[in-house]
């Protein structure tokens, strides 16, 4: 009867949120949220491109560690959207400029966490038997260690570089990327177009990469989302230690570092770093959040 009755409290539950989304402006709202999220993204990530390729030459933007001594502590103005640092720098050049490796860690990190991880969990969901305990006891054994102290021992032991830190980071990424993918791969596994295929006679390796990929894809990409904010959040929490890249290469993170040094004179070089990597991290999140409930994909169903 407790089971009987749980089954109904979720059924309950999941009709009582269809029917909150689908109430008269519900769904207007979340497309407007929606779009401004994918616009935020879209717009950051064309700044950060712009300010790679064409640097100073565009112009809005300036040397990030030019001087200027018209501009000492500066706050916000017209000219400098996001004020000035202790020698006058540009504190909006320098978030465009850190935002190229933040946004590149997220994103080199996500992809060898779906390229090892999602690889992974889709060879155990689909053959389990001793393949699938094996990456189970590799994901356990993984995820059993604390994630953050992980990081911190492996980038003070070598050397503070770009792929060390990538390293570090994908080992975060990949376990959990792997105990999703795999969780869902039993479930497409279990479907009956993929059982009529077995029947057939096609080899499970066509089938693998035919009927259970595509369908496992759209929660990889859902979840993509979700684990490249995740990323650039502890790659600012290593900078702000001082523990990813070395000077004299900006991240979000080094921006927000160098502003706490001196924050009664400079609360903006905190302020606007810490804003854009806000709206960022919101922005992958709900992007991420709003495809998994495109894919009605449960959290409890994992």
């Amino acid at each position: 009867m407790t089971n009987v009755a749980q089954e109904i409290a979720v059924e309950s539950q999941h009709a009582a949120e269809a029917q909150a989304a689908s109430a008269p402006g519900a769904g207007k709202k979340r497309n407007v949220v929606f779009s401004l999220a994918v616009a935020w993204l879209v717009l950051v990530v064309v700044l950060v491109l712009l300010g790679w390729i064409f640097g100073e030459s565009l112009p809005f933007l300036r040397d990030p560690d030019g001087i200027n001594q018209d501009a000492l502590n500066a706050g916000p103005s017209w000219k400098y959207p996001f004020g000035n640092a202790s020698f006058g720098e540009d504190v909006f050049s320098q978030v465009v400029e850190g935002g190229r490796i933040s946004l590149f860690v997220g994103f080199a990190v996500t992809a060898i966490g779906i390229g090892l991880g999602g690889g992974m969990g889709l060879i155990a969901g689909y053959y389990r038997g001793w393949v699938d305990s094996l990456v189970r006891l590799i994901i356990n054994v993984t995820l059993s260690i604390p994630a953050l102290l992980l990081v911190i021992f492996i980038v003070t032991i070598r050397n503070q570089e770009l792929t060390t830190v990538i390293f570090a980071l994908s080992l975060l990424a990949i376990p959990a990327l792997a105990r999703i993918v795999r969780a869902s791969t039993l479930q497409v596994a279990d479907r009956e177009f993929v059982k009529a295929a077995e029947v057939l006679g096609v080899k499970r390796s066509k089938i693998l990469l035919r009927e259970v990929l595509p369908n496992v894809m759209p929660t990889l990409v859902s979840f993509a989302f979700l684990t490249t904010g995740i990323i650039i959040v502890v790659e600012g929490t290593l900078s702000f230690l001082g523990l990813s890249v070395e000077p004299p290469t900006l991240t979000w993170g080094k921006v927000i570092a160098e502003g706490r040094i001196k924050f009664a004179d400079t609360p903006h070089m905190v302020a606007m770093p810490g804003l854009v990597i806000f709206l960022t991290v919101l922005s992958l999140n709900f992007v991420g959040d709003q495809l998994l409930k495109r894919f009605d994909i449960r959290e409890a169903s994992l």
